[in-house]
């Protein structure tokens, strides 16, 4: 099992595998880590377990339909699964262990940090990846 947490350690979580990575340039993510990119892991929810401190998570809506969760101690996000996707979606510095996947793909690099320049060969899409759009 790969085993992730927030900050404080209250929000602990684990998964069995994980699906891909994806380098996240829009502007709310951008904000919401403080990064100019956000990179998450996305895992199939079978495959997700909590461990403890569920009970200590809040939302927070950071654009219509879009809710955000985080660990009411520290602020960090936690694992969280959007309406509109299968799948999990781990921001990927909370995992404690090696997740065991690397970045696939860039998204919303129409948004991305004008200082941001993109120097891998991955696929870039400018806004959603095809099929994977809210609906």
């Amino acid at each position: 099992m790969i085993k992730g947490s927030c900050a404080c350690g209250a929000v602990r979580f684990e998964i069995e595998a994980a699906r891909s990575m994806t380098h996240c340039h829009c502007v709310n993510c951008r904000k919401l880590m403080g990064a100019s990119v956000a990179t998450y892991v996305h895992v199939e929810k079978d495959k997700f377990r909590w461990l403890a401190g569920e009970d200590n998570i809040s939302s927070y809506e950071s654009s219509p339909g879009s809710v955000r969760k985080f660990c009411r101690t520290c602020s960090s996000l936690v694992p969280n699964q959007a309406p509109y996707l299968p799948f999990i979606s781990i921001a990927a510095g909370l995992f404690d262990d090696d997740p065991g996947v690397r970045p696939r793909l860039h998204v919303f690099t129409s948004s991305k940090a004008p200082w941001h320049e993109i120097t891998d060969n991955l696929p870039q899409h400018p806004k959603w990846v095809p099929g994977f759009e809210p609906k």
